[in-house]
């Protein structure tokens, strides 16, 4: 079965973000991406995944565990400067790493598109209270109504690496919704940007 592709134009600001964690997916690193704005909505930084890879632009993390895509988005900031107005966009929930790298970089919000699993009660960490509590980034998330497919699509790349990758951490259900994915969606893993992608799993989403 071939699945017939609707163009359905990632909107920004996510577009980005996507398109950052469709190259780490094809780079075989988790597919995260991250993107900081200033209060103008002008990009000032831009971060991925390079958890698997070997290469990275100068000043980032690669080929380690902790290269993840929030981390290398802020490790683009200035030392020593206050960033207010300043928002992150990610495809996926900071985990407590990139949350405290957040309040590092003095960088108040963070918007994110999918919910992870594997970090909820993340949202009960300011309750230590002191500087964390008094630093810590407004997160906003996940995304639901018109974008919710948004918030889908990074699901079922997280779900897609994980099958690829490391079929252990995919549950059953979500394995089984990736291998109709491959499937039916002709040409998937070979899609050149996020967003043919994007409209290639569209209807499973």
């Amino acid at each position: 079965m071939t699945v017939k592709v609707t163009v359905t134009a990632i909107p920004d600001p996510w577009r980005l973000p996507f398109e950052l964690a469709w190259e780490a997916f094809r780079a075989g690193s988790r597919p995260i991406g991250a993107v900081l704005v200033d209060a103008d909505g002008r990009v000032v930084a831009t971060g991925r995944n390079r958890s698997q890879e070997s290469i990275a632009p100068a000043g980032q993390l690669v080929g380690t565990a902790i290269a993840h895509a929030e981390i290398n988005a802020l490790a683009r900031l200035p030392i020593g400067r206050r960033h207010p107005g300043h928002r992150l966009y990610t495809t996926l929930e900071p985990c407590l790493l990139c949350s405290s790298a957040l309040i590092h970089s003095h960088v108040p919000h963070v918007v994110y598109a999918a919910a992870d699993a594997m970090w909820r009660g993340i949202e009960d960490v300011p309750g230590v209270g002191g500087t964390i509590a008094a630093r810590w980034a407004r997160r906003e998330g996940p995304l639901d109504g018109p974008l919710g497919s948004l918030a889908r699509f990074s699901e079922l790349l997280m779900n897609l690496w994980g099958v690829l990758h490391n079929p252990e951490e995919v549950d059953e259900v979500a394995a089984r919704a990736v291998r109709r994915c491959l499937a039916e969606a002709d040409g998937l893993l070979d899609a050149p940007t996020a967003q043919t992608a994007y409209d290639l799993v569209r209807p499973y989403l």
